[in-house]
């Protein structure tokens, strides 16, 4: 990956745990993970994600084993400024006993609503969510004792590259592992030890660019203007649009400029008369989701 040339995005596609020797007790598996990327700033800003998949919610000690397929994201869609990518990411077995299964939902809500968009537009916002989520882990490791790793990976790539990687606490066996639907499989079958696959990839479109709040808010500036028909405040409201939008951390340095471009064509369009906001004859804006941002293929 190139700076500025996609978004970033890490999911977990598939995750095994190992089985527990544990009668009559019911255990959560947890998938959580600290990332780091590089912000325009070029400080590092970091990403929080906890997730319980439906399957491995107080399931029998002896299910633990089980194979989830199913995409968990840990990055979402974030641009990549360079710097490389930092992340901790591990699967842990929490007994029951503890009501972990709310707790765990608790901090993955609030994981998400941190790294919904990133910093520094909402950097204060971000760091003072992030604080109870890292408490809170720490809370619940400290908590359970009978809490256990069942397979992590600490690593820094400092030129991402796309693909699947795997992380298995076995060793590689002759001919190596491959992957097939999102499961990890060797020569001789499915991998039954713990592990997690997980898949980098690289957007080159980010979809959910019309909910960045910031875009949002400076948009809704230019289209209350013009359902007033003030061409001068929808021209100063367009020229903070592009500030917002060019040096957006949410978005591509060329996505921004793109995005610009269409805003302006729809002031344009909403004002088709003269040059004078007394003359127009101004139309509404269409709704900020409602731009084609990217071509269609």
């Amino acid at each position: 990956m190139e700076p500025e040339s996609a978004y970033l995005a890490l999911y977990v596609e598939s995750m095994r745990g190992g089985a527990v020797r544990i009668r009559g007790q019911a255990f959560y598996a947890a998938v959580t993970s600290t990332c780091s990327v590089q912000s325009r700033s070029e400080q590092r800003t970091e990403l929080l994600a906890v997730s319980t998949p439906e399957s491995l919610r107080g399931v029998d000690a002896r299910h633990l084993d089980r194979v989830v397929v199913g995409t968990v994201p840990v990055i979402d869609a974030v641009p990549y400024r360079g710097g490389g990518l930092e992340a901790e990411i591990g699967m842990f077995a929490f007994p029951a006993d503890y009501l972990v299964g709310p707790y765990l939902d608790l901090l993955g809500d609030i994981a998400a609503v941190t790294c919904a968009f990133l910093p520094p537009t909402r950097a204060l916002a971000a760091t003072a969510l992030s604080i109870p989520v890292r408490k809170g882990l720490d809370l619940l490791f400290g908590a359970a004792t009978g809490a256990r790793l069942e397979v992590g990976l600490a690593h820094a790539w400092t030129a991402p590259a796309t693909g699947y990687y795997a992380v298995v606490r076995a060793p590689e066996p002759p001919g190596g592992f491959r992957i097939r639907a999102g499961r990890l499989l060797t020569a001789g079958g499915e991998v039954r030890d713990p592990h997690l696959v997980l898949r980098l990839d690289a957007q080159r479109e980010r979809h959910s660019w019309a909910e960045i709040p910031d875009i949002r808010a400076a948009y809704q500036v230019i289209a209350d203007a013009a359902a007033r028909g003030d061409l001068v405040a929808a021209r100063e409201a367009l020229a903070s649009f592009r500030r917002v939008a060019v040096f957006s951390p949410d978005l591509l340095a060329a996505d921004g400029l793109r995005l610009h471009a269409k805003v302006e064509e729809q002031v344009r369009l909403a004002f088709p008369a003269t040059g004078t906001s007394g003359d127009a004859s101004p139309r509404g804006l269409l709704d900020l989701a409602g731009i084609q941002l990217y071509d269609k293929p």
